[in-house]
């Protein structure tokens, strides 16, 4: 009975069915197609024709922007490279031009060796900025480097002579206390440790003069050193420097090219450095021989 009147439904009914269907078939594959079309069209727009000039200057000029994003320049100089500024910036040739002009017009001074090849005036900046100079008239060159003033003076120590046969004068009275020890290691009572000493240590209160143990030029003054204090180096000719260290910045009146005869008073001995407290006021005595240490004991007469 039920399937006879679904029968008749669909005859009479079913034109209309049919092309209910249809419509529904028509408007579902209109869609597909447009969201197949749209994705279509999104993945054009991904890729970027290579041959295309606009879009490799629109790619270069991305590119450039990231980069300066990435690398801002800021008052100081350029991010990851601060100290260059974009102003001192300069191509290679300029640099090459800059400096072939340079080397005709100045001649640095060769401080290995003591000789001066400027003809006017060098001036130079090593990294640490210590700054040399030198001009030719006849003077020493000095350096400069915060507590430390020295000098090259082999023009002038070529006036002195120092003979080992001579000797040298006691520069202060007072007993050694550490002996100059290269081959073997001494006890240091301060730093509890046995180590070589350069040097001969003389043990003498504070105040007692200190003599010049030869005539010499002084080449080196150091206000701080840590572990010899105020301190003296004096060429005295023949490839021989002699070292006076603990000394008393007050009683020092030297400045570096002073020319120092034997037994004059170079200042007194001062306070001890944090190195010797256990040992107490001394004078650290060290002679150089071509920027060798030799045993200051074999050349006292």
């Amino acid at each position: 009975m039920n399937k006879n009147r679904f029968t008749e439904f669909f005859k009479g009914k079913g034109y209309y069915v049919l092309l209910f269907v249809g419509v529904l078939a028509i408007a579902a594959v209109a869609i597909v197609g447009s969201q197949l079309s749209s994705n279509s069209k999104d993945k054009d727009q991904n890729y970027v024709n290579l041959n295309d000039t606009q879009n490799n200057d629109l790619a270069a000029t991305d590119g450039d922007t990231q980069l300066a994003e990435n690398n801002p320049v800021t008052e100081s100089g350029v991010a990851n490279n601060e100290g260059n500024s974009t102003d001192s910036a300069v191509t290679n040739e300029d640099a090459n031009a800059a400096v072939e002009s340079n080397s005709d017009q100045v001649e640095y001074e060769d401080y290995t060796d003591g000789t001066t090849t400027s003809t006017d005036q060098a001036q130079a900046t090593d990294q640490s900025g210590t700054t040399t100079a030198s001009q030719d008239t006849g003077e020493a060159a000095v350096e400069t480097t915060g507590n430390v003033v020295e000098t090259d003076t082999n023009s002038i120590a070529d006036n002195l002579s120092f003979k080992a046969d001579d000797g040298l004068l006691w520069p202060v009275e007072g007993n050694v206390i550490m002996n100059y020890s290269m081959d073997h290691t001494i006890y240091f009572a301060t730093l509890m440790q046995y180590k070589c000493n350069p040097a001969i240590i003389f043990g003498a209160e504070v105040g007692t003069e200190v003599k010049a143990a030869a005539k010499g030029v002084v080449t080196k003054i150091e206000e701080n050193n840590a572990e010899t204090g105020f301190t003296i180096t004096m060429n005295i000719g023949n490839g021989y420097s002699l070292v006076y260290g603990q000394l008393d910045k007050e009683s020092v009146t030297l400045e570096v090219g002073d020319t120092v005869d034997e037994g004059d008073v170079i200042g007194t001995v001062g306070e001890p450095t944090k190195y010797y407290s256990v040992e107490g006021s001394n004078l650290y005595f060290q002679v150089l021989e071509d920027d060798q240490t030799v045993n200051p004991m074999l050349l006292l007469r």
